[in-house]
């Protein structure tokens, strides 16, 4: 199961990085005391703590069931580009940014809370565009409040920096011993 799993988000990740590359690039040029122009790209602390954010307005918006703030966290593809947005879960997997939204407005008919642990989020790029999130969560769910049940939850995701700032791409919650 886990080598299944690891096969399965190394694949997601070349897909979310080949889709980055798609959305946009961003290209630092930087002139040194020679005036020779050489092109430099790096994920920088300002980027980490804005993919830090974007997941933490990601949380916010899923416990306050705002599916418009929540939708706004969430990666678009310019026009004629493939979706980015993936869910997998072990119960089910969505596809593309309209499937998660219709979703998530039924699941937020119930109890949803998304509540990361905040100091033990770690932030990891891959590109200057691309960076994992790995966050131990909280999540409680169930159709009311005298049936909802809390479980730890590794929640890993892929934030892609966009023309809108970063924004998520990839969510894969995996169930916590």
């Amino acid at each position: 199961m886990q080598k299944t799993l690891a096969l399965f988000i190394a694949a997601l990740l070349l897909g979310v990085a080949n889709a980055a590359a798609q959305v946009h690039v961003h290209v630092h040029v930087h002139v040194d005391a020679n005036a020779n122009a050489a092109v430099t790209q790096h994920f920088t602390d300002k980027d980490r703590q804005e993919v830090k954010d974007i997941f933490l307005r990601q949380a916010s918006a899923a416990t306050a069931h705002e599916i418009e703030a929540f939708e706004h966290v969430l990666a678009s593809a310019p026009a004629g580009q493939p979706d980015p947005i993936a869910f997998v879960a072990y119960a089910y997997q969505f596809w593309g940014k309209p499937a998660l939204i219709d979703h998530f407005k039924e699941t937020f008919k119930g109890v949803w809370k998304f509540e990361p642990d905040v100091q033990s989020i770690k932030i990891i790029p891959l590109t200057a565009d691309v960076a994992q999130i790995y966050a131990p969560t909280q999540i409680t769910r169930g159709t009311s409040e005298a049936s909802a049940k809390s479980a730890p939850f590794l929640v890993y995701e892929v934030a892609i920096r966009t023309p809108e700032g970063w924004r998520i791409s990839a969510i894969v919650p995996v169930s916590a011993p």
